[in-house]
């Protein structure tokens, strides 16, 4: 017996064409849209399958699509009966049909000749006639409804966002190529399955109760809480369709992944930057650039002004940063793109910093921001100071040593040479150090040569006083007049000074003993401090040879 399965949704033609086709002996099932003969095929195979054209829940069209490349239906023929055979011949001759039937007054007979002829392999399939054009009449309102059909077609055929329509149940009946290309799967094997299932476990739930509630109101997924489609970001409208006792869901989904993966990278990279601007170890202000005024400041630079935000917003960044009259920055009055430089701050406490500060001009939505970022450097000025220092001190006396001396003396030879004063350079050498150090040890010595330094050093405040080495001193002594006399005066004053010191009880057997030499610097006649130096010690040797 030849199966045969009849889908319209039309409940008459399918009483009809059934009830003639048993009396012929063929086994029939009927459908009443293309969607309950989907499911009709999972258990019964036909032999011949007679098509409505134009039905909900799947159309003929998109029936065919759907079958076709079943094995189990390779010899079974597809025969279109259509009732506007007369005005849509392009509309009946579909891929996958074998035939057409016009619905027409000999409709039955026409099928069950037709179902005979395939039965008994008589039916030449290679002509395309539609069997029965020549009993129905084109009506106008048909072409109309055709005509608006195609529109709608071709609207949905290019539509950007995808179009999806469900069953009351949530079973897809149709899919434009816009929902099949976010799919990434073929329509033909989208059809008739559970829309649900084509989102991630975690977004079923969200599914299925936004369908429910789309049954009678309309419901959406939006960009609040998008779900994955394919792994891309989308949101979905659904609205109902009730036409009649047909009720079906329209899903309209936008894919919104590029925007989403770009805002997530916009948040992340926003977030980075932040994480930065608030943790790194240098104050940053940001600077309107038409306003000199502070718009934003990270944690840094509020710790080091010693400020609130509020404190230091809209301020002028010269009352926190610059400090400088206006006319003086080197950024918004002198117009430089990028600066780089050290100076001093006050903070809010009264607090001075050193600050390394660098600042360029950057440009944001068409305005100009200065971009301020400095870093404390006192530790670092404070070091270098205390190297300066070492670098220029004798370490035993604390007196400045040669190198510092030299510095200083010759800062004051160029005050002298403007000033046109003179000044005394007093050449001293500690007597009998060696034989201190020979007799008694080291420390004995390094005492007498503390001993020196403390004698030397007490004569007057604006002395410049230097050990050079060893058991060498020199004092530099500014507005003395210069001449012989004076200098003579000054050794007998350092004289006088040692005798004092020599008096006290300090529990040593030998006394302080210092040689001296004196030479005068005129500034009619200049010379280097080094030709000072070798002048005032050749006159202190030939006082030490006199003493011996």
């Amino acid at each position: 017996m030849k199966r045969i399965l009849i889908v319209d949704n039309n409940p008459v033609i399918l009483k009809l064409l059934s009830t003639a086709l048993e009396k012929e002996n063929f086994q029939v099932v009927t459908a009443k849209d293309g969607l309950s003969a989907f499911d009709i095929l999972d258990s019964f195979t036909p032999h011949i399958i007679f098509l409505d054209l134009v039905m909900p829940n799947i159309n003929g069209e998109q029936f065919c699509q759907l079958i076709s490349g079943r094995k189990e239906l390779t010899h079974t023929k597809i025969i279109i009966i259509s009732g506007v055979a007369a005005e849509a011949h392009e509309e009946c001759n579909i891929q996958g049909a074998h035939a057409c039937v016009a619905k027409g007054r000999q409709l039955v007979k026409h099928v069950v000749q037709l179902a005979h002829d395939i039965a008994n392999e008589k039916f030449n399939f290679a002509n395309n006639k539609v069997i029965g054009a020549d009993e129905v009449f084109s009506r106008e309102v048909s072409r109309e409804l055709l005509s608006a059909n195609r529109h709608l077609k071709v609207v949905l055929q290019n539509m950007q966002e995808g179009i999806v329509e469900l069953s009351f149940h949530g079973r897809i009946i149709y899919v434009n190529p816009a929902a099949a290309q976010l799919a990434g799967i073929p329509k033909k094997e989208l059809l008739a399955k559970e829309f649900s299932l084509f989102f991630s476990q975690e977004h079923q739930q969200r599914l299925t109760q936004a369908l429910l509630q789309a049954r009678t109101t309309p419901s959406a997924i939006d960009e609040d809480a998008l779900v994955l489609f394919n792994d891309q970001h989308v949101s979905i409208n659904f609205l109902p369709v009730h036409d009649k006792e047909l009720k079906t869901i329209i899903a309209i989904i936008k894919n919104i992944n590029k925007r989403k993966i770009a805002e997530i990278k916009l948040r992340e990279t926003t977030e980075y930057f932040h994480s930065i601007f608030n943790t790194v170890q240098a104050g940053i202000l940001v600077i309107d650039a038409e306003t000199n005024k502070i718009i934003d400041a990270n944690p840094k630079a509020l710790q080091m002004f010693k400020a609130t935000k509020e404190e230091v917003f809209d301020c002028l960044c010269n009352d926190f940063v610059c400090q400088i009259e206006k006319g003086n920055c080197p950024i918004l009055d002198e117009g430089n793109i990028t600066y780089e430089g050290t100076q001093e701050i006050t903070n809010s406490i009264g607090q001075k910093l050193h600050i390394l500060r660098t600042a360029s001009v950057s440009t944001f939505n068409d305005r100009k921001y200065v971009i301020e970022s400095f870093i404390d450097i006192s530790e670092q000025k404070t070091l270098e100071t205390k190297l300066h220092l070492l670098a220029i001190t004798d370490e035993l006396t604390g007196l400045m040593n040669r190198r510092g001396f030299i510095m200083m003396a010759n800062k004051q030879l160029q005050i002298v040479d403007r000033s046109g004063d003179k000044l005394l350079l007093l050449f001293a050498d500690v007597d009998n150090l060696k034989k201190v150090n020979d007799s008694y040890g080291h420390e004995a010595g390094d005492a007498l040569l503390i001993k020196a330094a403390k004698v030397l050093s007490s004569l007057r405040s604006s002395d410049i006083i230097a050990r050079l080495g060893g058991d060498e001193f020199a004092i530099l002594v500014p507005d003395s007049g210069g001449d012989s006399m004076d200098g003579v005066k000054l050794v007998d004053r350092f004289n006088e000074l040692l005798a004092k010191e020599n008096s006290k009880e300090n529990g040593v057997s030998f006394d302080l003993s210092i040689s001296f030499g004196v030479a005068t610097y005129n500034p009619s006649h200049p010379c280097t401090i080094e030709e000072l130096i070798d002048k005032a010690d050749k006159r202190m040797y030939t006082s030490k040879k006199l003493k011996k």
